[in-house]
């Protein structure tokens, strides 16, 4: 069957192919011969996907050469972050086939958190683009991406899905539109190290490990700016490691918010002793992330 309740079959770390269906949805754009700015728009079962590029500043270099993986979702439907939460399934993507690519890094813009009666999936509604900072192997000369990815969309039921999205690209041009506003906006919403998000943005007030006894768990306080909304925190395990989600317990004071893991819920809690944990704090006013060695 094309359709399959993924929400009720997947956890994170599954493999992308315990997932796929005997059918994906398949988009598929060529961009024409001296590429523009963006592939074209592919609409099928409620996702839009196309890649797109331009050269914008970034991190001190005037003209950074930043594609973008734009996907837009009908109403109703979401895809997933890197670390989906209970259910779901992180996209992947894979880079073979282009020619004068060094490295291609996908960027993760801040998700939400969503409800349903699977748990608390973390991931995008409406619309995403991930940014990714390409650099070439030599830097005079264009370079031709060739994205597969693989993802899901997802409703009261999940459909696995995949693009194959192509675009040439480099520094000098072949643009004949400006992506810039966009994929500068979306860089924004990426969360940066928190010893280097400035003062203004969230941080990890206290941390506490708690792996033996009843009740293991963690907490984690994380303090945000004043007056911010719309604050949460993820924390992604290890690599294999099923972490639950963290869930909002209480306030500490205006801007502190204390979170908890349930580690009943998850994989053995002593396997996490000497391991380190990424933290992701988001909000209106900003976001961070800072990783934590649990001892």
């Amino acid at each position: 069957m094309l359709m399959q309740d993924l929400s009720k079959s997947v956890r994170p770390g599954a493999t992308v192919a315990c997932c796929v269906a005997s059918a994906f949805l398949v988009l598929a754009s060529v961009t024409p011969v001296l590429a523009g700015s963006s592939t074209s728009w592919v609409t099928q079962n409620h996702a839009s996907t196309r890649l797109i590029a331009d050269t914008i500043p970034w991190k001190g270099e005037k003209k950074a050469l930043v594609a973008g993986i734009h996907i837009k979702l009908d109403d109703g439907w979401k895809t997933y972050w890197r670390y989906p939460g209970d259910s779901g399934l992180p996209p992947s993507f894979h880079w073979a086939g282009s020619r004068n690519l060094k490295e291609a890094r996908v960027l993760w813009p801040a998700p939400l958190r969503f409800h349903d009666s699977a748990g608390t999936s973390i991931g995008y509604k409406n619309e995403v683009v991930f940014p990714v900072l390409i650099e070439p192997e030599k830097a005079d000369e264009p370079v031709d991406l060739n994205l597969k990815m693989e993802f899901a969309v997802c409703a009261d039921i999940c459909i696995p899905a995949e693009a194959d999205l192509k675009l040439t690209v480099g520094k000098d041009g072949f643009f004949s539109r400006s992506q810039a506003p966009l994929l500068t906006e979306y860089l924004s919403r990426v969360p940066t190290r928190e010893a280097s998000a400035g003062a203004k943005a969230p941080g990890v007030s206290s941390t506490e490990a708690q792996l033996a006894g009843k009740t293991p768990h963690l907490t984690v306080d994380a303090k945000f700016p004043a007056g911010a909304k719309k604050t949460d925190l993820f924390i992604e395990g290890p690599a294999g490691f099923y972490l639950a989600p963290a869930e909002p317990v209480s306030k500490q004071g205006d801007d502190t918010v204390r979170f908890k893991v349930d580690l009943t819920k998850g994989d053995d809690p002593k396997d996490l002793k000497g391991k380190t944990v990424t933290l992701t704090l988001v909000s209106d006013a900003g976001q961070a992330e800072t990783s934590w060695r649990i001892e």
